[in-house]
């Protein structure tokens, strides 16, 4: 949804618990409370997916309008397959009087800018053959005030519908809106028939072919703004859905500062919501650049401190979905200034975190962005993905291009300039995210963080471990060179090889110090050579 103004960043968090600690491979320990029943089971599906969330009408052109559509991501799915993607999330694509699509006009069909019911057919199905899930982006705090639903209320006291939303006056004229704005009216979630109407719409997604079989339609949904509707709904929403298909994801957008805070929507409401608390650390502000973790300030301790508490408030099966930009916020590269050093840091450290982890497209390439001025905002958040060196070929789109424009043409960051780079960003996420499928201990493995023996703020690092497999990763977050001690070495090897570079290093011995150097931004993921 795009940022309203009452989200506010997170609180820098407090470092609490510093010594090692250990982190099961489900991120999360045994926590003591009453469920709501019935309880249910979270899909194992996503539990060490990559999602890569898309904006359609920035993503691909098929048909030469300049917007992106459904085939165009069709057409792509080899070169999502290749980044190691393994869920599509599609940002609303219904039909809608926004760009940004989350002002819906109708729940149960496409926005015909971006195609037909049968192209998101054809999209999932083929997502499906080659192993790739597909989640829809659903909306259920508000719709647009030029729904037939509420236009046919607004003013109408005595409609049929007049108390699905929340008016403010007796006339109807006056009503809660998300953000206070007027044009996206918000639900009545009080109303049973509105309960009964969106669960019916989620149903219609899940069941794409009309066949019954609610199976083989998306794979599940991220719930926008799942701060606002009351709890009650959820519950009753997840109770549906499950029955209809257990197997169905619901991701929740959560947007609050703490784990405390987030850890009772898991409870009977999501299967797995995102990491802000996490972003907040890493990124900063979401609407300010070169304030996180990523681009050298703050304290790589408050990580240990977070994911301790992590551990310690979230339910046994809840799914922590890290990211480290979104359409809602300014884009990773921007936060750290373009520094390429700095950008493989941040996919280092995203094949190297337990849990899901999601890319924003562009992402991978290093495309900047950061929130604009009136009348565009957040578009610049959202442009065209950059295929080509020149900006312009098939299937690039060209839907928004002001001459304030972040992306341009040659200026280095496109699909087209760095395919076949083996330095380029792309192929470093591409390696990034084919370790976390190659490696168990990247994947499902255990998490525990090593102590350092630092004189700087800039080195961090845990061990992951699954069986008889052990990788050390270690970060400089820091704007200068490090060397450290690694205290107590964590596992047995003849020799050591750093599997981001190839770079081999000397023989470790368990529970031995041993000394390494980092420079200014920095990654290892060390693994026992074999």
């Amino acid at each position: 949804m795009p940022a309203p103004a009452f989200r506010t960043t997170p609180p820098t968090q407090t470092a609490t618990r510093l010594s090692p600690t250990i982190f099961p491979a489900t991120n999360t320990p045994v926590f003591t409370v009453t469920p709501t029943p019935p309880t249910y089971e979270t899909p194992d599906w996503f539990k060490q997916g990559v999602l890569y969330e898309i904006f359609v009408r920035s993503y691909a052109d098929s048909d030469g309008d300049g917007i992106g559509d459904l085939q165009g991501i069709t057409e792509h799915l080899d070169y999502l397959s290749a980044l190691g993607v393994s869920v599509i999330w599609l940002m609303p694509v219904y039909p809608s009087p926004s760009e940004h699509g989350y002002d819906v006009t109708d729940f149960f069909d496409v926005n015909p800018q971006y195609g037909t019911l049968e192209d998101l057919r054809n999209l999932v199905e083929s997502a499906h053959t080659i192993g790739m899930r597909v989640i829809l982006d659903f909306v259920p705090s508000h719709l647009s005030d030029q729904n037939p639903l509420f236009q046919e209320a607004y003013g109408n006291p005595d409609a049929e519908k007049s108390d699905w939303f929340v008016w403010t006056n007796d006339a109807h004229t006056q009503y809660a809106g998300f953000a206070d704005n007027r044009e996206m009216p918000r639900f009545n979630h009080y109303q049973p028939e509105v309960v009964e109407y969106l669960i019916d719409a989620a149903k219609f997604w899940l069941d794409l072919d009309g066949d019954g079989d609610l199976r083989d339609g998306v794979d599940g949904f991220r719930v926008d703004n799942a701060t606002f509707p009351p709890k009650e709904f959820f519950v009753s929403f997840r109770r549906a859905i499950k029955a209809a298909n257990p197997e169905a994801l619901l991701l929740g957008e959560v947007w609050v500062d703490t784990p405390t805070n987030l850890s009772s929507f898991y409870e009977d409401q999501f299967d797995a919501l995102f990491d802000f608390p996490l972003y907040g650390l890493l990124q900063g502000n979401q609407d300010f650049n070169g304030d996180g973790l990523l681009a050298g300030k703050g304290f790589p301790s408050l990580l240990s401190a977070l994911l301790a508490e992590e551990v310690e408030k979230y339910p046994p099966k809840a799914i922590v979905t890290r990211f480290l930009s979104n359409h809602d916020t300014n884009r990773i590269a921007s936060e750290v200034s373009g520094d390429p050093a700095r950008l493989r840091l941040a996919a280092a450290l995203s094949a190297g975190l337990p849990g899901p982890v999601m890319v924003y497209y562009g992402e991978e390439i290093g495309m900047p962005g950061t929130k604009g001025g009136p009348p565009y905002w957040d578009n610049y958040r959202r442009e065209p993905m950059d295929w080509y060196t020149g900006e312009s070929g098939p299937d690039q789109t060209s839907w928004f291009q002001p001459q304030d424009r972040w992306n341009r043409p040659d200026d280095g960051i496109s699909v087209e300039e760095e395919q076949a780079d083996p330095d380029s960003l792309l192929n470093a996420y591409r390696l990034a995210l084919m370790l976390r499928g190659e490696y168990p201990a990247l994947s499902s493995g255990d998490l525990e963080i090593v102590d350092l023996e630092v004189s700087g703020q800039g080195p961090w690092g845990f061990v992951r471990s699954t069986g008889d497999q052990a990788i050390l990763a270690v970060y400089n977050f820091s704007l200068e060179e490090q060397t450290f001690t690694v205290q107590d070495f964590p596992f047995e090897a003849m020799g050591l090889i750093d599997l981001l570079s190839g770079e081999r290093y000397p023989p470790a011995n368990a529970g031995e110090d041993y000394s390494l150097t980092l420079p200014p931004a920095g990654a290892l993921l060390l693994s026992a050579e074999e």
